[in-house]
């Protein structure tokens, strides 16, 4: 791996290009080049002249030297290169409408919608709305999913999952080989399912679920089947040893694929097929696993196979886990090339780094 950028992440990938930010700015990092070109910001919290004042040195140096925050955590890109960014607003950027400061969508949602984990927002194709489901701990209410329609400057919930359900919505993923979205929940057994929804939450239904092997964050999808990697954190049993899965729809059959040991936190797709799955270690688990961050690879021939594991190393920040992780990028990556933010490793904490491997048109050259 080399180093990109100090405290960048990345966030949404396509097969030129990937989002990432710093602080509260948005990049463009091309892959043919290795440039990062400054695009946009989200605006202060308040327009005032306070207001100002304390984002300016909220973003000066000085300030994110001493004492640096999480930056933007949620960031994804719509079909129409618009940008969709929730951090503790929602904010719309579009290339044609805004200039270097992206838009502030208001909601009438009440109470206001939690946010969701990392990588588990959703773009539609068709209609191009966002969905993202509320994560919440500590709290005995109903759990709901949002609806965001950035060019009608529409903010909804659009679904409602009963607290005697789910305790909160780990991701929502677009499959796009069914047309469908699927739904992540967790976290004790009852409450661990996947759910779809064909109609885009006109209704949604239970697909399987009710023990921690269908506890999950990141899904994988391709013409036959899924595959994930199973989030059995340090709150499941000390037997709940996370595996990789297989489900295939027309067999109707469920396999598994390799032993990952702790939780899958994100996965990332490339163009050639290929993919990479993240795990996360987690302080305080009651699982025999090794204390390390760690990325999978499933190559040409199907198979998972350990490619990088990072040593824990905490190294605490305001407003970011103490868990050991590798963010991954959403979206699609070229083949043969990731983007990836290790956070709370020895090596490369919060520095965006670049991996790079012969794509199999390479390696066949």
């Amino acid at each position: 791996m080399t180093p990109v950028h100090p405290e960048m992440l990345a966030h949404w990938s396509s097969a030129n290009g990937c989002w990432c930010t710093h602080d509260h700015w948005a990049y463009w990092f091309d892959y043919q080049t290795r440039a990062l070109r400054k695009v946009f910001r989200i605006p202060p919290r308040s327009n005032s002249w306070q207001g100002r004042i304390k984002d300016w040195m909220a973003r000066s140096w000085l300030k994110r030297t001493l004492r640096p925050g999480p930056g933007i955590q949620a960031l994804v890109e719509l079909p129409a290169r618009d940008v969709l960014v929730i951090y503790d607003r929602i904010y719309w950027f579009s290339p044609e409408l805004h200039g270097s400061c992206a838009e502030v969508l208001s909601s009438d949602v009440e109470p206001p919608m939690a946010a969701p984990l990392r990588g588990g927002i959703a773009v539609h194709p068709t209609s191009q709305c966002v969905y993202f489901g509320e994560y919440l701990n500590g709290h005995e209410r109903d759990i709901r999913v949002c609806r965001v329609d950035a060019r009608a400057r529409k903010v909804q919930a659009c679904w409602s999952f009963a607290r005697s359900e789910i305790k909160h919505i780990h991701a929502i993923h677009y499959d796009r080989f069914r047309n469908r979205l699927w739904i992540c929940t967790g976290d004790q057994d009852h409450e661990s399912s996947f759910y779809y929804t064909d109609d885009e939450f006109a209704s949604v239904h239970r697909f399987a679920g009710g023990d921690q092997s269908w506890r999950a964050i990141a899904l994988l999808f391709d013409e036959t089947g899924m595959e994930w990697g199973m989030d059995a954190g340090k709150d499941a049993p000390a037997d709940a040893i996370n595996l990789i899965y297989r489900y295939d729809f027309a067999e109707a059959r469920r396999t598994v694929l390799a032993t990952i040991g702790n939780p899958a936190y994100a996965a990332c797709e490339f163009t050639d097929g290929t993919a990479m799955i993240q795990t996360t270690f987690e302080p305080g688990r009651l699982q025999d696993t090794r204390e390390e961050a760690a990325l999978w690879f499933r190559g040409h021939d199907r198979q998972w196979r350990q490619c990088l594991g990072l040593p824990y190393a905490p190294k605490p920040r305001a407003g970011v886990s103490r868990y050991g992780s590798i963010l991954l990028p959403q979206g699609m990556s070229p083949a043969g090339q990731l983007l990836c933010t290790p956070v709370n490793c020895e090596k490369s904490h919060y520095t965006l780094m670049g991996f790079r491997w012969p794509a199999q048109s390479e390696l066949s050259a």
